[in-house]
């Protein structure tokens, strides 16, 4: 086995996670570390958004491990970064025809399939890889398979997934943020409330959800909580169609 890295996970807040880990496979150990090396520097060419520059050291640790599934599944990465469709699906498929229990490769592709709203097919790969009991980031392909699910119209579907990800890791803010939504359109105002209070304590917030919380505060009697939300609307989103939204009920406009 070659050079076995993290190095993608997640969904819609993509995160690039590297270890120091490595296996030599017969291999001498400095081309193992020049591998990871390698995709180091590519991965902080990503993360300081010069997709463009982590190009080529990944192709230098493909001369060293061709057959790398991270490697592969990082270049899909870094090529769906540049808009260049085509090859970051070359480079996904070929990731997963090399591993295809590689389930962090999987996710990021699910996220890229998301992202070309093909839908289906990106709940395939979520499934898929929320079958790794093992997999670190479980929690976060259900809650992606849930955004799937809700975007195909599925509420009750997602649901399910969101449940099953706040299982797995309750600080999980999308998830709950979707469930305070789904369950406020149900009516179930206090649930929904649980929920939104959940999300709050550990995301940044949006218009959108700064106008949730301030209906939801405001039917569980949190009035105060109602205010602050409005508040934040007003000073961080004060163009936003949420904030006409608010004026409105107040009977600004």
């Amino acid at each position: 086995m070659g050079v076995r890295l993290r190095p993608i996970a997640l969904l819609f807040s993509v995160s690039l996670v590297l270890t120091g880990c490595v296996t030599t496979d017969g291999r001498p150990v400095n081309e193992s570390r020049a591998v990871v090396d390698y995709m180091n520097l590519a991965r902080g060419y990503l993360q300081g958004g010069y997709s463009e520059r982590a190009v080529k050291p990944l192709q230098r640790a493909l001369e060293i491990e061709p057959d790398s599934p991270d490697v592969h599944g990082m270049l899909g990465m870094a090529y769906q970064r540049q808009g260049e469709d085509q090859l970051a699906e070359k480079a996904f498929n070929r990731a997963l025809s090399i591993d295809p229990e590689a389930s962090d490769v999987r996710n990021n592709f699910g996220a890229f399939l998301f992202s070309k709203n093909r839908l289906k097919e990106a709940y395939r790969q979520f499934e898929l890889a929320s079958q790794d009991v093992s997999y670190s980031q479980r929690s976060r392909t259900f809650e992606n398979m849930g955004i799937v699910a809700l975007r195909l119209g599925k509420s009750e579907l997602a649901v399910e997934h969101f449940i099953r990800a706040l299982r797995l890791n309750s600080n999980l803010p999308r998830a709950n943020l979707e469930l305070a939504a789904i369950y406020k359109d149900e009516g179930n105002l206090y649930k929904g409330w649980q929920h939104y209070q959940a999300f709050d304590e550990v995301s940044d917030q949006s218009a959108r959800s700064l106008l949730l919380g301030i209906e939801l505060a405001t039917a569980n009697g949190a009035q105060s909580k109602a205010a602050s939300y409005g508040l934040q609307l007003e000073r961080l989103y004060p163009g936003s169609m949420e904030l006409k939204q608010y004026r409105s009920r107040l009977g600004y406009e």
